[in-house]
């Protein structure tokens, strides 16, 4: 099948969403589909070329340096005016609407026979609506993250009704029109089932790419003889509801008690901080408890992914869809995990996998409890299984092969116009 993915989230940009749609086209090209990829630029329009279709992103969302910062927030202001008046607004806007000027240009050099758009951002499903109307193209819709259900724009929907309503109004349009619903967990896709009475949701599952074990990653010097704890990506930044204040205070009541813990353990963050989030960890990265690293290439995170006693997963208590990519790539590094989160599917993962423990983001003092013990147990690895086996269930190539038979059983439409 010849398939245009519509991935805002793309190569230069990193990051979780990155990584699902390069393992989208790696492991459907190995199946044998053709896919090509329609996604951003910050430097002009490249169409065509070895499948790929870089549109200008007239408002620099994810390149903000320089005069580049004076764009994007006079976009980000005029959004924010448009919003709070009742006329919905996307930072995105610009982006879609250069891409569907190019559409029928892109079409026409691809001829695709389906449409394959991922969420976020909400501008990828309405272009999808868009291209695949007017050209009658088999829309498949994947949904890394829920719009409606658990939705990681809550703070930005309960702020303004409009935005709300346009979410419903795409959400219901795309269960319409779909030929496929996709998502990465399976509480949302029981969500897309009973809400729409889909009859195709499937869940691909992110999942750890084996390929990767073959990597030659950077050295990480560690310091001897102490606790190295890692964690990898953001907090906030990537989920409003994740809160690492317990966890601050439970290291603090940690540090209170055994003074030594300053020499001992080390929590290494790799990623960007919210600025309550930097203001919460400065005592602890003064005494040197906390390393911030900021953010890394990915190659660097697998290294202290590997190299860690124990890897650190904080999630929203609330969203149970949620299994980011993370989870898969401590469940391919092999070590200890410590999973502060709900009754999520992460919190499913870690306990079939027997990978770590799972204690609530909110308890700080059980979160404190747990640390101290681990910290102090000598045989760590003993008490979790590390092995290939069982993580196997896992990889990506596993999970994408539901999506493959699906597209494979999808009736082929005929030429384009």
């Amino acid at each position: 099948m010849n398939i245009l993915l519509i991935a805002y989230y793309y190569p230069p940009l990193e990051g979780a969403g990155v990584t699902r749609a390069l393992q989208m086209v790696k492991y459907l090209r190995a199946a044998g589909h053709k896919v090509s990829v329609l996604t951003h630029s910050y430097a002009g329009d490249r169409i065509g070329g070895e499948g790929l279709f870089r549109i200008h992103d007239a408002g620099f969302n994810r390149r903000r340096t320089g005069f580049r910062g004076f764009v994007w927030l006079g976009r980000r202001l005029w959004c924010e005016a448009s919003n709070r008046i009742g006329i919905y607004a996307s930072i995105y806007d610009a982006w879609k609407r250069r891409v569907l000027a190019h559409g029928d240009e892109i079409l026409n050099i691809i001829r695709p026979d389906a449409l394959l758009a991922t969420y976020p951002p909400v501008e990828s499903l309405e272009i999808a609506l868009r291209l695949g109307h007017d050209r009658g193209i088999p829309l498949i819709a994947d949904f890394r993250d829920g719009l409606l259900f658990e939705p990681i724009e809550s703070k930005k929907m309960s702020r303004f009704a409009c935005v709300g309503r346009a979410y419903a109004k795409i959400e219901a349009e795309i269960a319409a029109r779909a030929s496929v619903l996709v998502t990465v967990s399976d509480p949302l896709s029981r969500y897309f089932r009973d809400q729409y009475g889909h009859e195709r949701v499937i869940t691909v599952a992110n999942g750890f790419d084996p390929e990767e074990n073959a990597m030659t990653l950077p050295e990480v010097t560690l310091e001897p003889g102490c606790f190295h704890v890692v964690h990898t990506g953001r907090f906030a930044l990537s989920d409003a509801g994740c809160d690492i204040a317990p966890l601050v205070e439970a290291l603090q009541g940690l540090l209170a008690a055994r003074s030594e813990l300053a020499v001992k353990l080390r929590l290494h963050l790799l990623g960007d901080l919210a600025r309550r989030e930097r203001k919460l960890l400065a005592p602890l990265e003064e005494c040197g408890l906390v390393r911030v690293h900021g953010a890394v290439d990915r190659a660097q995170a697998l290294a202290f992914q590997r190299r860690a006693d124990l890897l650190l997963l904080v999630t929203d208590p609330n969203r149970r869809s949620v299994a980011s990519t993370k989870i898969f790539e401590y469940l391919q590094a092999r070590r200890p995990i410590l999973a502060l989160t709900g009754p999520t599917f992460a919190a499913e993962i870690v306990a079939k996998t027997r990978s770590g423990w799972v204690v609530s983001p909110l308890a700080a003092k059980e979160i404190r409890d747990i640390l101290e013990r681990l910290i102090d147990d000598p045989n760590l690895d003993q008490k979790v299984d590390l092995s290939p086996a069982a993580i196997a269930a896992y990889s990506f190539p596993t999970s994408l092969t539901r999506l493959s038979e699906s597209l494979g059983a999808m009736e082929r439409p005929g030429p384009l116009p």
